[in-house]
């Protein structure tokens, strides 16, 4: 395992110093640091060591949430770019329900190999997204495809279709034609090989696609 020791000594007080929260996670998505502000939005002990410890290992409300975690931080890994996701939790010592843009990014080696992700936390003020999902945002929210068997306009598409717009909706929203969407959206079940809207809002839900906001809507709230 990695541990702090091996990580440069600028790096780790640089994210010291900061109050803004940073972690590093190694490749098997075990932390080797967080600073202090990222403990305190977690409420965890000051005093905790987190090295070694995997997000379901630390005492806070987001634990239960770390299969998302983890396939963010893989995704990131395995595509070595910078990926944004959005968390809604119960963070600090009020335990008050509020939203976090998580930036992760590739951590490389002196030999400039991906031995994990860095990340870097900032508040989502007055946060609008909730429109898309019914009023209620999901406790983790990413801005990478889950797939790459759709084309970004597919991907949009789908998001708004999940999002309960009609057909028409989405072709003023996308300005694009109201057949032009019908098409897309019938290619798409043909691809998923589906026959219905409950068919394949429920393969949506089961693969994780309504976990996926494109980034074209979350540019107004950046």
């Amino acid at each position: 395992m990695k541990t702090t020791s091996n990580i440069s000594a600028q790096i780790i007080n640089t994210i010291k110093h900061s109050h803004d929260p940073w972690g590093i996670k190694d490749k098997s998505t075990c932390f080797i640091y967080e600073n202090k502000a990222m403990a305190m939005l977690q409420d965890i002990p000051l005093n905790l060591n987190v090295e070694g410890r995997f997000d379901c290992e630390l005492p806070w409300a987001g634990a239960i949430f770390e299969e998302q975690f983890q396939r963010h931080d893989r995704t990131v890994m395995r595509l070595e770019k910078n990926i944004c996701s959005l968390e809604t939790h119960r963070f600090g010592k009020e335990k008050r329900l509020c939203s976090y843009f998580f930036e992760k990014s590739p951590f490389y080696s002196e030999d400039n190999e991906c031995i994990g992700i860095i990340f870097h936390g900032r508040k989502a003020e007055a946060l609008s997204l909730k429109e898309f999902f019914n009023g209620k945002l999901p406790p983790s929210v990413m801005f990478c495809s889950p797939s790459e068997q759709f084309s970004q306009q597919e991907w949009e598409i789908i998001f708004l279709f999940l999002a309960k717009h009609s057909r028409k909706e989405i072709s003023e929203r996308l300005n694009i034609s109201y057949q032009s969407v019908k098409d897309q959206i019938e290619k798409t079940y043909q691809k998923l090989k589906v026959s219905s809207d409950s068919q394949f809002e429920e393969y949506c839900r089961i693969n994780n696609f309504n976990l996926y906001i494109p980034e074209r809507f979350l540019f107004p709230y950046l």
